[in-house]
């Protein structure tokens, strides 16, 4: 029941309610295991981005999980909770395991944290995707989609090249900080 609950979201949100056109989606083919790190504007973009990926997995935010129907449908869909507020060592460690443990997956975080309301607002980035790339030694795809699309209009979803951080560098908070902010660039340069 929940595949075709799914597979029905997808089509009403890709299909009708926006015009979603991938750009530059090769780049995925390229890597089996990597983490998918876009801006974040709308609560569909998670939705925006399943029919292209592939054994894809998420972090969201552990509110969603309170409500026992919404959290049984995302854990049915790989998503699982982090509490963003706080230093969430269970997710880190899943999402490490969840990385070193498959040969193909694909790991979706979005390093603002959060759905940003305004089309000229930028989030401030958290530095999980970066650590978490860095210990588990896989790439960040940087993604933008179209921010605050408005219903029935074309949303495009880039996906950019590929970063890899040197996981000696992640000892020094400056330089995950730093590198942190340099992928929310690498992100908005494609708007």
């Amino acid at each position: 029941m929940y595949f075709i609950i799914r597979k029905i979201i997808i089509f009403i949100t890709c299909k009708i309610l926006f015009r979603v056109e991938y750009q530059n989606e090769s780049i995925l083919d390229k890597y089996d295991k990597c983490l998918i790190c876009p801006n974040h504007s709308r609560i569909y973009d998670p939705i925006f981005l399943y029919p292209r990926i592939e054994n894809m997995y998420s972090m969201a935010k552990s509110e969603l999980f309170k409500n026992r129907l919404v959290g049984n449908f995302l854990k049915y869909h790989n998503v699982f909770p982090v509490d963003r507020e706080n230093t969430d060592a269970g997710s880190l460690r899943n999402a490490l395991k969840l990385l070193n443990n498959n040969n193909r997956i694909k790991l979706l975080i979005f390093p603002e944290g959060k759905v940003l309301k305004d089309k000229k607002e930028r989030g401030v980035v958290k530095k999980g995707a970066v650590y978490i790339a860095s210990i588990a030694k896989v790439q960040i795809i940087p993604v933008y989609i179209t921010a605050r699309p408005n219903y029935f209009s074309k949303v495009i979803v880039k996906f950019g090249n590929p970063i890899f951080y040197d996981k000696k560098k992640i000892k020094d908070k400056n330089e995950v900080i730093k590198n942190s902010k340099k992928l929310m660039e690498s992100i908005y340069s494609m708007e």
